[in-house]
């Protein structure tokens, strides 16, 4: 049983962690409704156009990422205030830690940074970003541990779609400070430099397959590369159909290694 001590200072957590959240939905909405320093997001990602870029409509992730956040802060609180499993909450509180506030905080400031084009600091902070987040899934066990369904729905749900959405994102933005700084070379240079990107994306979806058995995260990258191969067949340059290509056989790895764990994962 918990001292009232513990209580209040979940209570207090539950609503710093809120706030931190509606600080950065605010500031999302600010971003396209003012917009900050005049320009919206796709029009700053419009000055620095590189060939991986996704299509417009892959963004539409936010709306599920924050939809499924929005869940889980309201399971937190409900947990904080209603006194109905505290073991749980402890358990929650212990394993989030600060790490939720902070990743809210640093995706807002990474706002202001993209919008004011301080293209190194949001390389930076989208670092930290996917730090804060890879380190909840870590604490919680995200697809290595066998949660309830409420610890499933609101935590291991949210944080592997974000994660995995983050995870490409800084492979985006690690490629907008190149467009940035002027090192954007031939046009073979672009499309290989493109086609490793993939790679790596690949790679790391791979590792959290197989290495922490999150099978949502590997789901967003191809989200990601499926955005990409509409962006690039828009486009309809033949020297970027390696890139589409590329696209292709990263979405069929992916594909055929989910498959290939749920086959073997009831047997293991």
């Amino acid at each position: 049983m918990m001292v009232a001590h513990e209580t209040l200072h979940y209570k207090n957590k539950s609503v710093f962690n809120t706030l931190a959240f509606v600080l950065m939905i605010a500031t999302n909405a600010l971003s396209w409704l003012l917009p900050i320093n005049g320009k919206n997001t796709g029009e700053i990602s419009d000055e620095y156009p590189n060939l991986f870029a996704p299509a417009g409509f892959t963004f539409s992730i936010w709306s599920l990422i924050y939809l499924s956040l929005s869940c889980f802060v309201i399971y937190q609180l409900w947990l904080a205030f209603s006194g109905k499993r505290p073991a749980t909450l402890a358990r929650l509180m212990g394993a989030m830690k600060e790490w939720f506030l902070i990743s809210c905080v640093v995706n807002a400031t990474w706002l202001f940074a993209w919008h004011y084009e301080l293209i190194p600091v949001t390389v930076g902070l989208i670092l930290i970003l996917l730090a804060a987040l890879f380190i909840i899934h870590v604490n919680f066990g995200i697809g290595r541990s066998n949660p309830g369904m409420a610890e499933k729905l609101f935590i291991h749900v949210p944080f592997s779609i974000y994660l995995g959405w983050i995870s490409i994102a800084t492979l985006a933005n690690i490629t907008t400070l190149l467009v940035y700084a002027g090192w954007t070379g031939s046009v073979t240079f672009q499309v290989w430099w493109t086609i490793s990107m993939i790679a790596l994306g690949t790679l790391i979806s791979m590792g959290m397959i197989f290495r922490r058995n999150n099978i949502l995260h590997a789901l967003v990258a191809v989200w990601a590369f499926y955005g990409i191969v509409v962006k690039r067949r828009e486009a309809g340059i033949p020297e970027q159909q390696p890139i589409i290509h590329s696209c292709i056989i990263a979405i069929g790895i992916i594909a055929i290694a989910i498959s290939w764990h749920l086959y073997r994962k009831p047997r293991s």
